[in-house]
């Protein structure tokens, strides 16, 4: 089939579209492919869930007693909210690590209140605000459970982003992975694969089907037990987490991709082609919708999201987005 396309009217008239490629398995077989399953896209914040098997699999999380939610956030792009940064600042304690280790590079914190405050009072972001310090906060309590330099933790090369490889190499079936390593925004590496590959890599991860499966597993519980940990109190990402009960758990990344899997092997990834993340949970909630994967309730809990309105900057409703099916 083609495209999925997110229309943004204004009025009568379609102001924009954005086009979606997306894939959903079940039960090992494709069951819809809209636009290229083979599309190669770089995997951004969506591999985080990933990225943090490291934490669990070397033993770390066990060792330095990390709690749920903890892990949570290691899977998670935070919004640098003062009780998100407790619960980063927490993890590095039990690791015995501080702030000053973290390589993540500082913005400013999503969370308007802690922007407010830091303005107020006159301070710059740190790296705790970075919306990826649980997940480099994780890695080095990977690094220094396996005994690792935690100065070069980064690395592509370091024993920690290896592991990490290893279980993207698995989860995802492709030997060639390892040739796409770059460098993330916050510095850490990142790899590209096919729409249908990183389909494929969350299946296994909610199923717990490969041989990280016992690390994925306990992943996944944590992120549906603290979903606000995945991204923020009342964003999408956790929103969605948040409708479908204990059941689902799903991480977006940068330029308009989502993948997320159910514990009973349905999985699916959407990639918005021009990279306008707006369109992400409009055509993700759509897509569920038309598998069927949603139940009324659920479905009525994320309604304002799937249509959401286009309005002035007075708040005044003057158009909708929706998503349409080929």
């Amino acid at each position: 089939m083609g495209p999925i396309e997110v229309v943004v009217i204004r009025h009568h008239t379609i102001e924009a579209v954005h086009k979606v490629f997306a894939v959903a398995l079940e039960k090992n077989k494709e069951v819809a492919v809209f636009g290229d399953g083979d599309w190669m896209t770089y995997w951004r914040s969506t591999a985080k869930p990933f990225q943090a098997i490291a934490v669990v699999a070397s033993g770390a999380a066990d060792e330095f007693g990390l709690s749920d939610e903890e892990l949570a956030i290691a899977c998670g792009s935070h919004s640098g909210s003062a009780y998100h940064i407790g619960v980063v600042k927490t993890l590095l304690d039990k690791s015995g690590l501080t702030v000053e280790h973290l390589k993540c590079t500082p913005h400013e914190p999503f969370d308007r209140h802690e922007a407010i405050r830091l303005c107020r009072e006159g301070k710059d972001p740190s790296p705790l605000h970075s919306n990826c310090s649980g997940k480099h906060s994780a890695m080095l309590a990977a690094a220094k459970k396996m005994g690792c330099n935690l100065e070069d933790y980064t690395s592509p090369s370091h024993p920690v982003q290896l592991l990490i490889l290893q279980a993207l190499t698995e989860a995802t079936g492709d030997q060639k992975v390892k040739e796409t390593v770059v460098s993330d925004g916050c510095g850490a590496p990142i790899w590209a694969n096919r729409l249908k590959d990183i389909a494929k890599a969350f299946q296994r991860f909610a199923m717990g089907d490969f041989s990280f499966g016992a690390a994925s597993q306990r992943l996944f519980l944590a992120m549906v037990a603290h979903p606000e940990m995945v991204a923020a109190k009342g964003h999408w990402n956790t929103r969605i987490i948040e409708a479908l009960r204990g059941r689902f758990a799903g991480k977006g990344g940068a330029e308009g991709l989502f993948a997320g899997g159910f514990s009973d092997g349905r999985a699916f990834a959407v990639k918005v082609l021009d990279g306008q993340h707006r369109a992400t949970p409009i055509a993700t909630i759509a897509l569920l919708k038309w598998l069927g994967w949603f139940s009324k309730e659920e479905e009525e809990a994320l309604e304002d999201l799937a249509q959401p309105p286009v309005k002035t900057l007075a708040g005044v409703t003057v158009g909708t987005m929706r998503a349409v099916f080929p």
